[in-house]
């Protein structure tokens, strides 16, 4: 049996769950490492015959399998590259169109007008179990993480380098000479002059948090400033500021598949992996949302291994109630 045969012959057991966690493991890393490899995956996902494989099954393998990659079909690095030279060929609105074609994102159009010219707001979503990275007009690079929407204008070159999100994201942002590049979240405002940061505005919690790696930015609140300093973390929660010394570089784990704790609560424990898996979680104890729990998990791990981890720990158990279902109790 050749090599693509015995890969072919891998690939099928994976989506049939009949490798081992060390087989598992194998194929993780031969996609991983090698480009071929992982265009070969990627065909033969696309031969299998649904009538050996049941659909949900399929959908489900492979949506975690991306979520721990973090790869798409449509996205490549060397696939981007040529687009980012398109910019300079083509008119702005034209290269934006065709960025969403050939990245494959979800973009809607939100038009508004100014004095005759029409501002189009172009939206990329990560969905829930996966994990988004695109480069703005400007070269700045996101990486979205699952459930949360940025958009960005088309006139972002002509001064207007201003995104919003919704949800979480990392940013790695151009220095662009006297033009501000600005994150507005539903809380506050995040100006940047060239930085690398993390923001968290999801909407389904509490607060809304902002991490500095590197550089320098300033948050923005009606008239209220504050400046951030790396290794900074600011929290906006009931309506004030906090700022404290942080390991910041806790918050953009996520990036690089790692699920980095520190003292959250168990129902914003269990909202994330709903995320990060595209599972549902019930929790029959609402006592259960206010247990702290801290911890790290690799995102090469699956949700029964995570679970399996966090019930060692924490006076709970958990059983399948149905496809992709989960049930919490107390012990």
């Amino acid at each position: 049996m050749d090599q693509k045969q015995i890969f072919k012959e891998k690939v099928l057991s994976y989506f049939q769950g009949n490798l081992t966690v060390d087989e598992e493991a194998e194929l993780l890393t031969w996609i991983k490492e090698d480009s071929k490899s992982r265009d070969f995956f990627l065909k033969v996902k696309k031969e299998l015959n649904p009538d050996e494989i049941h659909h949900e099954l399929l959908a489900d393998s492979y949506s975690e399998l991306r979520n721990k990659l973090f790869i798409s079909e449509q996205f490549r690095a060397s696939r981007l590259g040529k687009t980012r030279k398109l910019y300079v060929q083509v008119s702005k609105i034209a290269a934006l169109l065709l960025l969403a074609v050939v990245l494959g994102f979800s973009f809607s159009w939100l038009m508004t007008s100014h004095q005759q010219k029409d501002v189009v707001w172009f939206e990329t979503n990560a969905p829930r179990g996966e994990k988004t990275r695109l480069t703005l007009p400007d070269g700045s690079q996101v990486w979205l993480n699952s459930e949360s929407t940025l958009l960005f204008a088309n006139n972002f070159l002509d001064g207007n380098r201003e995104v919003k999100l919704t949800g979480e994201a990392y940013f790695e942002v151009e220095k662009m000479h006297g033009l501000p590049f600005v994150v507005k979240t539903p809380s506050y405002d995040v100006r940047v002059l060239g930085t690398k940061f993390n923001v968290m505005a999801y909407k389904d919690f509490d607060r809304t948090v902002t991490s500095l790696i590197e550089g320098h930015v300033q948050i923005k609140k009606g008239q209220q400033i504050v400046d951030l300093k790396p290794g900074q973390m600011l929290t906006y929660q009931n309506k004030q500021f906090l700022v404290k010394q942080t390991n910041t570089t806790r918050s953009r784990s996520w990036k690089d598949d790692k699920f980095d704790f520190d003292h959250v609560t168990f129902k914003e424990l269990v909202t994330r992996l709903e995320r990060w898996y595209d599972v549902d979680i019930k929790m029959d104890d609402p006592s259960l949302n206010d247990i702290i729990f801290s911890g790290v998990f690799k995102n090469e791990e699956t949700i029964w291994q995570v679970l399996n981890s966090i019930q060692m720990t924490l006076p709970i158990k958990y059983y399948r109630s149905g496809f992709r279902e989960f049930v919490i109790e107390r012990k």
